[in-house]
């Protein structure tokens, strides 16, 4: 086939497409959780190759899909899926703790993600250090859980946390575990271009009520401490709380003075504080607080339950988070893994419905969970529910310089219905660039019917597409933060 015939074919296919689409926001956050089971575990082979090829497919299935946030797990339990010095390689990557698997899965993941035009955020688990029912092997470096087996949590009698298929987790009240994993994360940020730090597990493990978890040596001795460790005289409940809090105040504080631009966001519980299974009572986790400090950039409450579920339907828990989130974002995380039944109410409808409810209450995003339930459903989003690309909702109150509009935009005629959009950009800061196409001069940058292409960082050119009514283009930039500049002056695109 052709150039030319190849772009018409692309053209009709589009506008068959568009015919009668809703319009979607122009901004919203689009993100799916990218796990390490998936990626290691899709192919049931440790050939590198093989992974590569599996992380290829889905990044370029959300690209085509006009998703922008790919959040991708490096870190489970006390453990490395890229290359680091401080704790051992992942298990599933070579079948083997500690094995060099010969590459870089999180630099590879943040080079295709940033030429696809996404970001791709380093999802860690926080305060697991291990999972299996024996002890890891000794490797180099050693895995945490055998080089400091005094920061394992205990049970209210100080027994450490027993080995099982479930976590075990580091103690959130032991200032030394938040040092640790600050450098753990510094690590990370310092030697990897990601867009954003996101944590899971920021919590107490589970049944720590009725465990008493955590009662290790260190945290009942700080909690007894009127001078440092409790001052306030806070209850058990409440300093657990405050450790966690912490916690993550001393992370963004640390992570921001490295890369003020950097996106910090949490995994939290569905349910904040309603019915028996919530963060604040269950696992002392006040993603509230962190909201109101402004210490999380965006929360992500994985509110896994349907919409007509009795105790907790999805859009009153994600109204819930909504409403403690401050001025911090909330993007709820959709539960897709469970909607790829054939029995009501856990059809694919339930997260299409999921998805217009949040859009309907003016949400400003969510997170699918996980990329495997979204196969056999890629192309579908990527026609109509996400039928248009979309920034990032704008996050001003990070602290980098505002973005510059670029000059000397050039536009060159294909075809009919192609052109190719050359620009100089004015900065050397990160910048994306946005571009606008529309039959009339004044351009409404808020419809997603003009909004047509988001660059990825640093670009300059771009070929778009345009309809038969389109007449004129124009271009704005947005910084890390995405906050957008004002467009530039319009440019006839047709004669």
């Amino acid at each position: 086939m052709g150039k030319k015939h190849l772009f018409l074919f692309t053209f009709v296919i589009l506008m068959a497409s568009c015919a009668g689409r809703m319009e979607t926001p122009v901004k919203e956050a689009r993100a799916v959780w990218f796990s390490r089971f998936e990626y290691c575990g899709a192919t049931q082979t440790h050939n590198q190759d093989s992974i590569k090829l599996h992380i290829d497919s889905v990044i370029n299935k959300a690209a085509d899909a006009n998703f922008n946030i790919i959040l991708f797990q490096v870190r489970g339990n006390g453990d490395a899926y890229y290359r680091s010095d401080i704790e051992p390689w992942g298990e599933l990557l070579t079948g083997e703790l500690g094995k060099d698997p010969g590459w870089d899965p999180l630099d590879y993941a943040i080079t295709k993600a940033h030429s696809r035009g996404l970001e791709l955020h380093a999802w860690i688990n926080t305060f697991p250090v291990w999972r299996g029912k024996n002890p890891p092997k000794e490797t180099t470096p050693l895995s945490p859980y055998l080089s400091h087996p005094e920061w394992v949590v205990c049970d209210s009698s100080g027994v450490p946390q027993s080995l099982s298929s479930h976590y075990v987790s580091f103690s959130p009240g032991i200032p030394e575990v938040h040092d640790y994993l600050i450098m753990l994360v510094e690590d990370i940020v310092m030697r990897y271009d990601v867009d954003g730090i996101h944590f899971d597990y920021i919590r107490y493990p589970e049944e720590s009520v009725s465990q008493g978890y955590s009662h290790d040596a260190i945290s009942v001795q700080r909690f007894k401490d009127p001078v440092e460790g409790n001052p306030y005289d806070l209850s058990w409940e409440d300093w657990q709380r405050e450790q966690l809090n912490h916690f993550v105040y001393k992370m963004y504080n640390a992570l921001h003075e490295l890369d003020p631009g950097i996106k910090m966001s949490t995994a939290t519980i569905g349910s904040y504080q309603d019915q028996a299974w919530n963060a604040y009572h269950a696992v002392y986790q006040d993603g509230r607080r962190w909201a109101e400090l402004g210490k999380v950039d965006y929360l992500a409450p994985m509110i896994y339950w349907e919409r007509s579920h009795p105790t907790q339907p999805f859009l009153t828990r994600s109204l819930e988070w909504r409403e403690h989130a401050f001025d911090r974002y909330c993007f709820p995380g959709i539960g897709s893994y469970r909607y790829n039944t054939n029995k009501k109410p856990h059809t694919w409808e339930e997260a299409l419905g999921q998805i217009d409810a949040l859009r309907k209450e003016g949400f400003y995003g969510f997170v699918f969970f996980d990329a495997s339930s979204l196969e056999g459903h890629w192309e579908d989003l990527g026609r109509k529910e996400f039928s248009s690309p979309a920034a990032l909702p704008p996050m001003p109150w990070l602290k980098v310089p505002p973005p510059v509009q670029p000059e000397n935009v050039t536009v060159e005629i294909i075809d009919n219905y192609h052109i190719s959009v050359q620009w100089q950009p004015m900065t050397d800061q990160y910048q994306r660039y946005i571009i606008y196409l529309s039959e009339t001069e004044k351009i409404n940058s808020s419809s997603s019917n003009t909004l047509r292409h988001i660059s990825a960082p640093g670009a300059n050119t771009a070929e778009i597409t345009m309809t038969k009514k389109d007449q004129y283009l124009a271009l704005s930039a947005v910084n890390k933060a995405w906050v957008e500049s004002p467009l530039t002056n319009p440019i006839k695109v047709r004669k």
